[in-house]
């Protein structure tokens, strides 16, 4: 059998075998689904979605069909086999084996939402970026890229409707929480770990990687400290259902927020939330972030030193 098969290979040909089989898995993943659409769509599809009208209802829902097989296939999956072909054959799944309190799993969750003052200011801080003019065509790309990231995350959260909102969740809250912190942080940060023998190195290495990789600059930083915390919570606690629990409540404030202010009911939508904040605010949030912080370390460090 090949599980287990590469355990014993050097990080450098672990880290090749991992960026092998992401490449690999998404350019499957995708072919798939162009062929999945080519009957509802004709021969023209791929044309269709490298220009996507986000206007129109059934280009999005394309658009989400490509999104939940490029996350299940092309993240999950080649996480998920990366484990498998180099990792012990008892270390495979390891991470999701450990006991982890439940209110441990909950005090993470609660983090998340009590850190969106200090991440609304981040994202303000952030969107602050400029380059010297000398790099204006990397600027100019950057904002290229973060436009088409704005557009495709607006259309994908512009329902109303309850099977809208159902369909959102899983896309992106339920799929993204277990894929990305199967290949960041049970993966990616795991190897990096490994490799430079350095927790903290890892962790924001794998952080830096994982705000990179959205392609949308002007949020980096926010994801960057949403990255670094996922990361300690996986490290301190040796398990993944930590950052699993943490990122679902993220991306499921967002989805919760955008859905509520298109009904109505609230007046702030999903990029504003936790935006324009009172300084004391802010410092509440700073405040208490670190002390759930510290409560989850010394609940868990027991298990898992960093």
């Amino acid at each position: 059998m090949l599980r287990g098969a590469y355990c014993t290979v050097n990080p450098l040909s672990k880290l090749i075998i991992l960026i092998s089989l992401l490449f690999s898995f998404l350019l499957f993943s995708s072919l798939v689904g162009i062929l999945v659409l080519v009957p509802f769509y004709g021969s023209g599809v791929a044309a269709l979605l490298s220009s996507p009208d986000f206007t129109d209802p059934s280009v999005i829902n394309a658009l989400k069909v490509l999104q939940i097989l490029n996350m299940a296939g092309g993240l999950l999956l080649s996480a998920l086999l990366y484990l498998w072909l180099c990792n012990p054959p008892k270390e495979t799944f390891v991470a999701f084996k450990k006991p982890i309190s439940t209110v441990v799993i909950l005090l993470s969750a609660l983090l998340i939402v009590l850190a969106q003052p200090l991440i609304g200011q981040a994202n303000e801080l952030n969107s602050m970026l400029r380059l010297p003019e000398w790099l204006s065509f990397v600027e100019n790309w950057m904002k290229s890229a973060e436009k088409q990231g704005e557009l495709i995350t607006e259309a994908f959260l512009s329902t109303t409707s309850i099977p809208g909102l159902a369909v959102n969740i899983f896309m992106i809250a339920v799929l993204p929480a277990f894929a990305e912190e199967l290949l960041f942080r049970g993966a990616l940060a795991r190897l990096l770990k490994d490799w430079t023998k350095n927790v903290h190195l890892a962790v924001f290495l794998s952080a830096c990687i994982f705000a990179a990789i959205h392609l949308q600059f002007y949020g980096f930083l926010p994801r960057f400290l949403l990255g670094t915390v996922l990361g300690y919570l996986f490290f301190w606690s040796g398990s993944l259902w930590l950052p699993i629990a943490a990122h679902f409540t993220n991306n499921m404030l967002s989805i919760t927020v955008e859905f509520l202010f298109r009904k109505g009911i609230i007046h702030t939508n999903a990029d504003n939330f936790g935006m324009d904040n009172a300084a004391w605010v802010t410092i509440i949030s700073i405040l208490s972030v670190s002390g759930l912080l510290y409560l989850i370390y010394e609940a868990t460090s027991g298990k898992q030193k960093a």
